[in-house]
């Protein structure tokens, strides 16, 4: 009995019990070696399983179960304990003989349920202790003196406890400058490494710099990085297999950009058809599209036909070759949208009946293209009255807009 708990250490001659494995403490057995019980309500195996006098029964429940029939959180200090009635409203017990008492950090009142500390208090205390321990993982006395100085902002703008259990999210950040930098670089260098993509998660600490004037935002440089990486995204579209006549057509592109003849926006905006058009027909090495690729790229994508010229341009003065960048019939434009919603309308068709609600209205939505060619987007379809909108003989829809009454089979 003299020997210490075998899992904390701690003395465990007073209130210790004997286990299989050695003596133990009276916490540790309760919470580690002890039994599991089957709770009466819940039906859980748990060890702090029990029967309580309160309870209108005599089984034994879980300590979750019985606060639930007598704990609530308090509504003036919130925190989770039993409640007595009091003239005003419910409250917990130290609330209710103490009422207010002084905070021990700022002296302001606050109830007494809340025990030494404010709220205020105790998330602003928190706070500084993660600051400093976060500024460990900084070897630059600048950039330490960066973090806290965000952390101080932070809590302003938007209280101690919000800037408590968010600040840790951009501590990754100032490791990023402190590791290349050792300070705050200015905004170039920032866009450069992390991109317009990467400093979007990290918003706060932009505004942060901005408002305390450490960097000034330059509209021009944002964009032309974006466009870089909107680019290398394309290139990256062709997974590694980029054909001689894409990287040709990237070069001349780029040697008008340094002449001054284009800019960085029209550069991407003609390299994306070329790559689609690869990308879609899987073309590689030292091949070219061929004119039926091309017109078949042209009728599902007829609005690309502006941006595709000069890539075609490009391949029939630098290949030889004779391709036709023709623009597409009208005719053929609708009979291949009309084929695309047949396919739409058949898969829904083998859907289970009856269909879902939001199925039902793309049926519809579907229907009034294919038999009358009218576009009716789903949110006017939502938005339509019931008798605007009825099943007769649970074989057809009838449908009335604007006055207009359209027929449209059920599926």
């Amino acid at each position: 009995m003299s020997q210490p708990c075998i899992r904390c250490g701690g003395a465990a001659v007073k209130n210790g019990a004997n286990t299989e494995y050695g003596r133990v403490c009276q916490i540790c057995y309760q919470g580690y070696f002890k039994a599991e019980k089957k709770c009466f309500e819940c039906g859980k195996f748990k060890r702090g399983v029990s029967r309580y006098a309160k309870l209108s029964h005599d089984q034994a429940v879980c300590v979750t179960c019985y606060q639930g029939h007598f704990r609530a959180a308090c509504p003036r200090c919130h925190k989770y304990r039993e409640l007595v009635d009091t003239e005003e409203d419910m409250a917990c017990q130290k609330c209710h003989d103490l009422g207010e008492i002084p905070c021990e950090s700022c002296d302001k009142l606050m109830p007494a349920g809340m025990g030494k500390r404010c709220d205020d208090c105790y998330w602003s205390q928190r706070l500084e202790l993660e600051t400093r321990t976060n500024s460990y993982l900084l070897s630059s006395d600048l950039m330490r003196q960066a973090y806290t100085a965000f952390t101080i902002w932070f809590k302003a703008e938007l209280g101690s406890k919000t800037a408590t259990l968010k600040h840790t999210h951009f501590i990754n950040f100032f490791i990023h400058c402190d590791e290349l930098w050792g300070k705050i670089p200015c905004y170039e260098s920032l866009v450069h490494e992390f991109k317009p993509n990467g400093l979007r998660e990290y918003l706060t600490v932009l505004r942060w710099l901005i408002k305390t004037k450490q960097v000034v935002v330059d509209p021009k440089i944002k964009d032309q990085i974006a466009e870089e990486e909107r680019i290398v995204n394309l290139l990256a579209k062709l997974d590694g297999k980029v054909p001689r006549c894409i990287i040709e057509y990237h070069q001349y592109l780029e040697q008008k950009l340094l002449m001054g003849k284009t800019s960085l926006k029209s550069v991407r905006l003609a390299l994306q058809p070329a790559i689609d058009l690869c990308t879609k027909y899987d073309i590689e090495g030292s091949h070219t599209p061929s004119q039926e690729q091309l017109d078949g790229y042209l009728l599902v994508k007829h609005g690309q036909y502006s941006a595709l010229y000069g890539f075609i341009a490009f391949l029939n003065k630098s290949y030889g070759l004779n391709l036709a960048c023709n623009k597409p019939n009208k005719d053929d434009i609708q009979k291949l949208k009309k084929k695309e919603i047949e396919q739409k309308m058949m898969i829904l068709y083998d859907q289970p009946k009856p269909l879902s609600d939001k199925d039902e209205l793309m049926w519809i939505q579907l229907s009034m293209m294919y038999f009358h060619g009218v576009n009716i987007d789903l949110k006017t379809l939502v938005s339509l009255k019931k008798q605007d909108l009825t099943v007769e003989k649970e074989s057809a829809f009838l449908v009335k807009l604007k006055g207009d009454e359209y027929i449209l089979p059920s599926p």
